[in-house]
């Protein structure tokens, strides 16, 4: 998701890229006067200090906020929020390991602390400042109808011992969104290690059966939040009377096996599905062809299934179509239901495709932002479109001549979504209406929020200093 974002600084997914302040003494997350900003069931000391131009809907003068002066120079701010819970989930780096921290979000209270966890080595080139490579852990939402978590997760390298040489993995930690206290222990770990030594160009999806490793090489690991690690790589999904392998830019661990797309054929589309599972021909949204015709040789034509999972968050995909009607100017984007396929909501053009490769997200890509759902589930945002899921509509927020691509981070349960306007710096902030589909230019020094829980924004930045810091902002009543 987008991150807030000031005149002369930008952010994405969930991530600030820019130039942070070396580690504190204490190397930890401050929130005034400890690591943590107090022991759980407090407030502690993270009062607010900071000021934003924040949209009209926040109260710049409400709220709380911890900064991260353990960050290294250029890494992407760990954090994750559960509108379900109203809570606000980041990382404290310690001397013993990164703590997990979970926050109301409208309080500040301190609901819980992890133990120290300790994420793998780092590889020689994570260790380089200028790779460009992801060195500190990430969290993720893994969605659930009866328990949410946050999985912490790492990638580096590691071996069993001394005789075997090191192997690069993701280690992953689940802990419950709703667990209370200190010192509280995963409901699981597990690592994904590279079958061949070495992930290449991988990603790291998440979903309601956990997290999805994938690399370009064919590795695919579903770790789930019991720790489990599963070996994907041979599931087969089953499109047009074809088994093909998991997409390894697009595969998502669902209640029922992983989500993920057909092979492209001449159209560009493929079909999408899961293993032993929903498939798209039978999931498709109105106005859309259920398959597309191609010729892969000479006097040949072919059935070719149509659809493309283009993203996906919590327990949706989204999905772009080909019309019926070809040629066309403009295509269809659909949301689906993880778990059966079902077509939840339709917008009449394609939807950006989302990135979802673990290393620092480039400020620069409007693909690193990852779509967002509203706190009451009603809203889902991804790119330039705005969905309602309870009325079936979409909107399309950047069409027409001459318009600037909108980049939505998130939205509310008003219907109100957030984002960037431009593809160049300053990019211009901008407030959108699930009603009406309509983009309204914010003051230039507006600093829209990263992510929406009950009750708060939730915005990344400098705040006009050297040190990055999480600042909540309560919603006005």
């Amino acid at each position: 998701m987008t991150m807030g974002k000031t005149a002369t600084s930008v952010l994405l997914a969930g991530a600030l890229v820019g130039v942070l302040s070396g580690c504190s003494s204490s190397g930890g997350t401050t929130g005034g006067g400890g690591a943590h900003g107090g022991s759980v069931g407090t407030g502690g000391d993270v009062s607010l200090q900071s000021k934003l131009t924040a949209p009209a809907a926040f109260d710049a003068a409400k709220g709380w906020e911890v900064e991260a002066d353990w960050l290294p120079q250029g890494q992407p701010l760990p954090y994750a929020v559960s509108g379900k819970s109203g809570v606000v989930a980041y990382l404290d780096k310690t001397a013993r390991g990164y703590v997990l921290n979970v926050r109301e979000a409208s309080s500040g209270k301190l609901r819980s602390a992890s133990k120290p966890w300790q994420g793998p080595k780092l590889t020689e080139e994570q260790s380089d400042e200028q790779s460009g490579k992801l060195a500190v852990p990430q969290i993720a939402l893994i969605p659930g109808k009866d328990r949410e978590y946050f999985a912490v997760w790492a990638r580096g390298e590691a071996r069993k011992d001394k005789l075997h040489e090191y192997k690069e993995v993701v280690s992953a930690a689940f802990y419950p969104a709703d667990a209370s206290g200190e010192d509280v222990s995963p409901a699981g770990a597990g690592i994904a290690e590279a079958p061949d030594g070495e992930f290449d160009r991988p990603s790291v999806f998440a979903g309601p059966g956990g997290l999805a490793v994938t690399s370009y090489g064919g590795d695919s690991i579903v770790v789930s939040p019991d720790g489990k690690v599963v070996d994907t790589s041979n599931a087969k999904v089953t499109l047009n009377g074809e088994a093909v392998d998991p997409d390894y830019l697009m595969s998502f661990p669902g209640p029922g096996g992983v989500a993920t797309n057909g092979d492209e054929g001449g159209t560009g589309k493929g079909g999408f599905g899961v293993d032993g599972g929903w498939q798209s021909e039978k999931a498709t949204p109105p106005g859309a062809a259920r398959t597309l015709k191609y010729d892969p040789v000479i006097d040949v034509v072919k059935d070719e299934p149509n659809g493309r999972i283009v993203g996906g968050v919590g327990d949706h995909l989204i999905a772009n179509w080909a019309k019926k009607e070809v040629p066309t100017s403009d295509d269809i984007s659909a949301v689906h239901d993880l778990a059966t396929g079902a077509v939840q909501a339709t917008a009449p053009c394609d939807t950006e495709d989302t990135e979802y490769d673990a290393d620092v997200p480039s400020p620069k890509n409007p693909a690193d932002v990852q779509p967002a759902v509203s706190p009451n589930g009603r809203y889902l945002v991804k790119g330039g479109n705005i969905f309602d899921l309870k009325t079936g509509k979409g909107a399309c927020t950047d069409k027409g001549e001459d318009a600037k691509k909108i980049t939505l981070a998130s939205v509310g349960d008003d219907g109100i979504a957030y984002g960037l306007a431009g593809e160049d710096t300053p990019r211009t902030p901008v407030a959108v209406s699930a009603a009406t589909g309509a983009a309204e230019p914010l003051p230039e020094a507006t600093t829209t929020p990263n992510a929406l829980t009950k009750g708060a924004g939730v915005f990344a930045t400098y705040a006009g200093t050297d040190t990055m810091r999480l600042i909540v902002l309560a919603t006005k009543n």
